[in-house]
């Protein structure tokens, strides 16, 4: 290196050169920013004064239900598309979902004023009989959230587990939770997220899901994938039933999310290392985009509540607030679930 150094030295023709290629170095570089450096930008953002200490420490997938990070396998898909779909990588591999569940107040008067600091889209759960009662949201939270453009989802009528309903039952929690929305004005809701995430091998839940939503979020897994086609089961397409009629692994009715509180819970609201497991998860999906040349692997990050009670369901504000910096600084595009569309020809979901 200093052989060459001095060589382009003694050639001052190639000076510039030289400056050039070392400057362009260093400005392509990946943002180097730590979660010391986003986190202490974030703070006077939301008026908290909690300590956050390196551990110096990398994470580790886990599995186990509510955290389960199935495993993935890299797609060697052609990534054929048509038309319709919107998927190519001529604007951005780094593409995020973010959701939100359980109706909770805090996702409102703490977690839209951070989202709304980069104009972010998140998609909103919504159970109807929580609304309004203690610590949840109320109905002109959630309207006012649809006017400022989030998305508004189901997440059913009581939070029941559907696994054991009877078809009746089924019915008002999954429908009756639609009718519910829209009566009180929402605009055509098109998710039902499964509460637990456990209904994917339940063709009786499955099918009535399908009767009234398009789309339906279900299960765990560090990605989602809108050819269904990077998980071990060797799919080729999101057809809900395979040629057996055999429910498929993954479908537009198994959406999988990454738990950010089993993250929370499993390392006991340490945010440092909270931190880098979010920065994990959000740049999994990269390489696979970019290898295939379309967007197809997208994570999709789970919220419920948003304080610093250290909840095993909560996450702490200023971890989401340089979270969603590191989002911005680091040139994703979030979107909401909403974004998603089917294609009937292919069997294909792609960004609308």
């Amino acid at each position: 290196m200093v052989a060459f150094t001095l060589t382009l030295f003694h050639n001052t023709g190639k000076l510039a050169f030289y400056i050039i290629l070392v400057l362009s170095g260093y400005f392509l570089l990946p943002n180097p920013s730590s979660f010391a450096d986003i986190f202490a930008t974030s703070q006077k953002h939301t008026g908290h004064n909690s300590i956050i200490t390196t551990t110096g420490e990398s994470t580790k997938i886990h599995s186990g239900h509510n955290s389960a990070m199935t495993n993935t396998k890299q797609i060697l898909a052609n990534g054929k598309t048509n038309g319709l779909i919107n998927n190519t990588l001529s604007e951005n591999s780094k593409v995020v979902i973010l959701t939100f569940g359980d109706t909770e107040k805090s996702q409102f008067t703490t977690a839209k004023p951070i989202l709304d600091q980069y104009g972010y889209k998140a998609s909103f759960f919504i159970t109807c009989n929580y609304v309004g009662q203690t610590h949840r949201l109320i109905w002109n939270d959630i309207l006012a959230l649809q006017q400022d453009g989030q998305d508004i989802e189901s997440k059913g009528m009581t939070h029941a587990d559907l696994n054991n309903l009877s078809s009746g039952a089924l019915d008002f929690e999954i429908g009756g939770s639609k009718l519910c929305l829209q009566t009180h004005g929402i605009n055509s809701p098109n998710i039902f997220a499964a509460v637990h995430g456990d209904v994917g091998n339940n063709p009786a839940v499955i099918d009535t899901i399908s009767k009234y939503y398009g789309y339906a979020d279900d299960g765990f897994a560090n990605l989602m994938f809108l050819h269904c086609d990077g998980y071990d089961s060797n799919q080729t397409n999101c057809q809900t039933y395979d040629g057996s009629r055999m429910l498929s692994y993954a479908n537009r009715y198994s959406i999988r999310e990454a738990s950010h509180n089993s993250w929370d819970a499993r390392y006991l609201h340490d945010d440092q290392t909270i931190f880098q497991k979010f920065v994990e998860e959000v740049n999994s999906g990269v390489g696979v985009n970019n290898k295939i040349g379309v967007v197809d692997a997208i994570p999709i990050v789970a919220y419920h509540i948003i304080d610093n009670s250290k909840d095993p369901s909560s996450t702490d504000i200023n971890l989401f607030a340089a979270e969603m910096k590191y989002l911005h600084e680091n040139g994703f595009k979030v979107i909401p679930m909403s974004d998603l569309g089917y294609d009937e020809s292919t069997n294909y979901m792609y960004l609308e």
